[in-house]
């Protein structure tokens, strides 16, 4: 079936207006173009639509059933272009994100309250899970961006950098390298360790440290959250090697961060995406907010630096 919205726009007109020239008139077209419009649609539906007479029309039995119809498709229609119009300006709409633990607890709500200081409109929901979990909800169509580290090329995924973080030695404020400005990574060899799960992005890259200085390294502990290492380094049960971002919820708890050297390791903070995957254009908003706002806090970092 060819039925077009021209079709339906001037049956509605005869429909309401009984003259095909006033329908002619309100649609801004020749009489001529209405009355082939309404012959194609007849045509089309295969019975008449309209009784013709002298000057006036009047709608068939048919086409008085056909009349709430054919209104009812054009609002559908007109709501969900509006709909479009609305998440496209960003008046309406909502985004899903997905966020590492302990990014979730400390640069994350900042710049998504920025956001949302700028598009109030706009529903954000925010997901935090452990790492090795963020790539899978990417692929599952779960959340529509995410923040993360990506440890190594996936070809569904896209990595825009956002910022370098830090690896720390992280220990409780009585140990013995508290008061120290430095660790090197050798010196973690006669320590109790905590270390994240074997999936968990940062475990790789703590590894791979580690194992270069010390060849026979062993954790003690294993868990799923940055959160959990940080508690169990205040009861006293170990050490851990976290992002420097965990400084921020480490100081509640008596435990602090020490600078982890020779050599220092960063890690990589970047805005997941899955490849090939158009974003909605709220999510392609708090994209572009958070390259910003990244942006912003390396420049004032550089500007630290150098001071």
């Amino acid at each position: 079936m060819n039925i077009t919205l021209r079709q339906l726009r001037a049956f509605i007109a005869v429909a309401e207006l009984g003259q095909f020239n006033l329908a002619a008139r309100n649609l801004h077209l020749t009489q001529s173009a209405v009355s082939i419009l309404i012959r194609d649609l007849e045509s089309e539906i295969g019975v008449r639509l309209f009784d013709r007479h002298t000057r006036m029309v009047s709608l068939t039995l048919v086409g008085q059933e056909f009349l709430p119809q054919a209104r009812k498709i054009l609002k559908d229609l007109e709501l969900a272009v509006g709909d479009v119009r609305d998440n496209a300006s960003l008046k309406r709409g909502q985004v899903t994100i997905a966020a590492a633990i302990v990014l979730a607890a400390t640069i994350v709500p900042a710049i998504i309250a920025r956001f949302l200081r700028m598009y109030p409109e706009i529903s954000v929901n925010i997901r935090d899970m452990p790492e090795e979990q963020i790539t899978p909800a990417l692929k599952r169509n779960e959340v529509d961006i995410a923040v993360g580290t990506l440890s190594e090329d996936d070809p569904e995924i896209t990595a825009t950098p956002l910022l370098r973080d830090k690896l720390m030695f992280v220990c409780r404020e009585d140990h013995r390298f508290a008061r120290r400005k430095s660790v090197h990574w050798a010196e973690l060899k006669d320590e109790t360790l905590i270390t994240l799960a074997a999936a968990n992005p940062l475990r790789s890259i703590v590894e791979h440290n580690l194992i270069r200085v010390v060849p026979n390294y062993k954790p003690k502990y294993e868990v799923r959250f940055s959160t959990t290492a940080i508690s169990m380094i205040a009861a006293g049960m170990g050490v851990a090697v976290l992002p420097e971002n965990s400084s921020q919820l480490a100081s509640a708890v008596r435990v602090t961060t020490v600078d982890l050297v020779d050599p220092h390791v960063m890690r990589d903070v970047s805005l997941l995406q899955r490849r090939h995957h158009s974003l909605s254009p709220a999510a392609e908003h708090l994209k572009a907010v958070f390259i910003a706002s990244a942006a912003e806090r390396t420049m004032f970092s550089d500007r630290d630096g150098k001071e």
